[in-house]
């Protein structure tokens, strides 16, 4: 057995290891894929199918939006935001920071080539729901949805739509942005309690006048009749977006293709779930069982199949 000595020893000269913490030191893409493993199984099981350069910039990107999200939902700290957009600066101008993620998220942008602008906008729209901004309209959904998911698009498209970001990068960058956004949309359905126990509707209040809610009512968890008017406004809202994606779907490499409609497929199926469960998202959150993800993934192969592109 090694020693402690020994130990931080092996940490220290093992190729391609950049942190030690106590005895233990990790590899900088074990590191990014750990995150991912751990938060997002649906995600993970899609984009591990992935060729190795692309999987490990996917999962750099991931390890990023994590990071400032849990910033928001987890440690409520403005500064761990302030930190990233620094060190964002700071990586892009060769004085790189001693952090897996942006040692890693420095190879993404060397190998496929973006520019900074989604990453900051993204931290700006997470830092505005720290000082808790207000949806009054739709048009302010689609915004925020843009910050903090749209945005989430134009990081991954030079990497899943490399063949096409240059040449039809204004089609392929709507498609993108369409597909955060709902993406975004669908995590808001799908964590309506959690949202309301930190005090956050993200429902454009605009809406919930529109359709006679309460908001004393959603506070109780009652599924009211008007309730269920507004969740179906808003799940087939997410639903036409991720329709621009399959309908665009030949826009993407094609070794990108089934990862990523894996991806969106099961994540859609959040919505499909919500609808089940008779709209009950208000007292708890949904997800797609694995029987669930089982016959969805046989109809993704078949969709694919049908598409020309499996």
């Amino acid at each position: 057995m090694l020693t402690f000595t020994k130990r931080v020893v092996f940490c220290i000269i093992k190729s391609d290891f950049i942190k030690i913490k106590g005895t233990h030191c990790m590899e900088k893409y074990e590191y990014v894929q750990s995150v991912i493993e751990k938060s997002s199984a649906t995600f993970y099981q899609a984009f591990k199918e992935l060729p190795e350069q692309k999987r490990k910039a996917i999962f750099s990107i991931y390890a990023f939006c994590k990071k400032a999200i849990d910033a928001v939902n987890v440690e409520q700290d403005v500064e761990i935001i302030k930190d990233l957009r620094k060190n964002l600066t700071a990586m892009r101008e060769g004085n790189m920071p001693d952090d897996p993620i942006f040692e890693t998220l420095k190879e993404t942008f060397d190998n496929f080539p973006n520019e900074e602008a989604p990453y900051k906008t993204f931290l700006d729209g997470l830092e505005e729901d720290l000082n808790e901004r207000e949806i009054k309209t739709d048009e302010d959904l689609e915004d925020y949805a843009y910050k903090v998911a749209g945005t989430v698009g134009l990081m991954v498209i030079p990497i899943v739509a490399s063949e096409a970001f240059n040449k039809a990068s204004k089609p392929l960058k709507d498609v993108a942005i369409e597909l955060g956004k709902a993406m975004k949309i669908t995590n808001i359905l799908r964590n309506v309690r959690d949202d309301l126990i930190r005090r956050r509707i993200y429902f454009p209040n605009e809406a919930i006048e529109q359709h006679d809610v309460k908001v004393e009512t959603l506070r109780t968890g009652i599924v009211t009749a008007e309730y269920r008017s507004l969740v179906e406004t808003y799940i087939d809202l997410a639903k036409n977006k991720y329709q621009m994606f399959y309908d665009n779907v030949q826009l993407f490499d094609k070794d990108s293709i089934e990862p990523l409609y894996i991806a969106t497929r099961l994540y859609e199926g959040i919505l499909d779930e919500i609808r089940k469960g008779n709209y009950t998202n208000i007292t708890k959150k949904h997800n797609v069982s694995k029987l669930r993800k089982w016959f969805l993934m046989r109809k993704i192969k078949k969709e694919l199949k049908d598409k020309g592109v499996s």
